[in-house]
């Protein structure tokens, strides 16, 4: 008798102790689940908040898919502890963000295996910033980069902080160039096609923006390229960030303050560039395609008015989660493909350098090649002398112009996307003025 009443009260003791903690843990949850509940609805309405009006709260978006996460976890979290008052709230709101979900992520209902075939219709769209073809050990790479577009095969290629256009025009025929007069010299946005530029244009107010209207066969289409100001993230603040550097500093406070800051400001910046870009797109007369480097977020004012009545290529064809800035985690997506309604988009990739190689089984050797890789070795001791000339010639005289059997090859660390879009109707817009005009542009 001693022991049950001894058992009993063990057990009345712990389901005390229990409850106790559940209570601790449950008005701690609470807490961060009010914080996470008014920073996801600040979230949901940070694209419509005009910078110049709203400042810092207009940087949210970067955090956004964090945020999402976040609520996620707190939703789950209320539903196991069946605590409904909570837990439905959180359901509607994790509903009500649904919506915006496929800014940055794309689930993958159908899985295509193979390659995709496309019929004559169809364009390969591709941008890409350059950055003046300098790799992050302040090395040019032109072949490289050029290399890598060689092998996308674009028929429009529209390049950022773009330089060296005499070289670059030579190594991309015969894709036809911008005008001279319409490309400048230095870091400008270029526009090349593997169709006729019957038409171009600089922005001479903005000077990051060009435009040129394209032939294909009887039809017309209106091509953007811009780039808009920088967020001027540097490197080493990538790297405090990603390091978690602000845990050991003393000054971390006031070094995050100025990089909320210095993003707030070029908020404000780009917002003034979008005011003449997104006129200037809504004014065309052809259907249009904008491709670019916006140095902003899906989440942010930049996106939605940019993105006015265009098709984003990631939205309509993307699959899983994108990025397309290296840094930051690997979360930001500030590259885009957009097209108006005339085109659906049928496919988008976004195209990492590190990941273009070739491998090779040979014996119990793996030969790894890369075609823009790294400075590592990308033979392993031993490989090429059990190579036979056959098969050394193979990847030495490579299609792309390139030698891959090199012990060093340059990083290239950047990311490209290509889209491929179709034109829904052929319209016959073709306009026959510009063609006599072009060698004048």
């Amino acid at each position: 008798m001693a022991d049950y009443y001894r058992t009993t009260y063990g057990s009345e003791e712990r389901r005390q102790q229990k409850s106790v903690l559940g209570v601790f843990l449950d008005t701690l949850m609470l807490v961060v689940t009010v914080v996470v509940a008014i920073v996801f609805i600040a979230t949901l309405f940070v694209p419509r908040l005009d910078p110049r009006g709203w400042g810092e709260v207009t940087t949210l978006g970067l955090v956004a898919p964090f945020v999402y996460i976040a609520q996620v976890v707190v939703m789950l979290y209320w539903i196991m502890r069946w605590r409904m008052l909570i837990a439905v709230p959180m359901i509607l709101l994790s509903v009500a963000g649904l919506f915006s979900l496929s800014l940055f992520y794309k689930f993958e209902v159908r899985r295509s295996y193979g390659g995709k075939t496309y019929d004559r219709a169809a364009l390969k769209i591709m941008t890409y910033n350059v950055r003046s073809f300098i790799d992050d050990n302040g090395e040019r790479c032109i072949d490289s980069m050029l290399a890598i577009i060689k092998h996308q095969n674009p028929d429009v290629l529209c390049l950022q902080e773009f330089g060296f256009r005499e070289i670059v025009d030579s190594m991309l025929q015969p894709m036809y160039a911008l005008p001279k007069a319409v490309s400048r010299s230095n870091l400008s946005p270029a526009i090349y096609s593997r169709y006729p530029i019957i038409k171009a244009q600089r922005i001479d107010s903005m000077k990051e923006v060009v435009w040129a209207d394209i032939v294909v066969r009887e039809d017309t289409f209106r091509v953007f390229n811009t780039h808009l100001h920088s967020t001027e993230i540097r490197r080493a603040d990538n790297v405090y960030l990603e390091n978690h550097e602000y845990l050991d500093d003393e000054g971390s406070e006031q070094h995050l303050r100025n990089m909320v800051r210095r993003l707030s400001e070029n908020n404000k910046l780009r917002a003034e560039q979008v005011d003449t870009i997104s006129q200037m797109i809504a004014a065309s007369p052809y259907p249009t395609i904008v491709c670019g480097d916006f140095n902003d977020v899906p989440v942010s004012n930049t996106y939605r008015r940019m993105a006015h009545r265009l098709r984003d290529a990631f939205r309509e064809q993307g699959r899983g989660y994108s990025y397309t800035y290296r840094g930051f985690f690997d979360m930001l997506r500030i590259d885009y493909v957009l097209s108006s309604r005339d085109f659906t988009t049928l496919s988008y990739d976004v195209i990492d350098s590190w990941g273009l190689e070739l491998q090779k089984r040979r014996g119990g050797d793996t030969v790894v090649l890369r075609n823009f890789g790294t400075r590592l070795p990308v033979l392993g001791d031993g490989v090429r002398e059990r190579l036979d000339e056959a098969t050394l010639s193979l990847y030495e005289n490579d299609t792309l112009g390139l030698t891959m059997v090199y012990d060093t090859l340059t990083i290239i660390p950047y990311l490209c996307v290509c889209a491929m879009i179709k034109r829904l109707t052929n319209t016959n817009n073709y306009d026959t003025r510009f063609f006599e005009k072009q060698s004048t542009l």
